[in-house]
């Protein structure tokens, strides 16, 4: 997006941006595409999935991206930052933080292992070419930095394209 603001390279010559950038909804969301996207943001410290099996589910950036993602523990080691959005009706998978062995949507009943690949539907055993890829929830790169971890969102924006 063109955003039309003349930023001189002369710091001598800095101005103050227009009003317009703060209150326009297009630069908004252009901004939440062209830069939140694509950086890492906090979501948060490896102690709230602090043993195995435990899940963590979170609103990413509420009011600004209000992404539902999860995070969740498989062993002592292994951490995976998911969607928490069911592939199957768009309902949320965990609602609250605990130990789970699988995580379970409560429209259908769609099971997944806590790496957020997909295990079961009911009634679907006789289904053609099911599952497939895209009925996983879909996995972000999570990254540590201490105690921190940041998902990296780049594949976010695409996975909402």
């Amino acid at each position: 997006m063109d955003y039309n603001f003349k930023i001189d390279v002369d710091i001598t010559k800095a101005e103050t941006l227009p009003a317009s950038f703060y209150r326009d909804p297009e630069i908004f969301e252009a901004l939440k595409q062209d830069v939140f996207y694509k950086t890492w943001q906090w979501i948060g410290h490896e102690n709230s999935v602090a043993s195995a099996q435990r899940t963590h589910p979170f609103i990413l950036l509420d009011g600004f991206l209000t992404e539902p993602m999860l995070l969740t523990k498989e062993t002592s080691e292994k951490i995976h930052c998911l969607t928490n959005v069911c592939t199957h009706r768009g309902n949320l998978v965990v609602d609250k933080s605990g130990r789970n062995k699988k995580l379970i949507c409560g429209y259908h009943g769609r099971r997944f292992g806590l790496d957020g690949s997909f295990e079961h539907m009911p009634e679907f055993k006789e289904a053609i070419e099911f599952p497939r890829p895209c009925d996983d929830l879909h996995r972000f790169p999570l990254r540590k930095w201490g105690p921190f971890l940041l998902p990296d969102l780049i594949l976010l924006l695409i996975f909402r394209s």
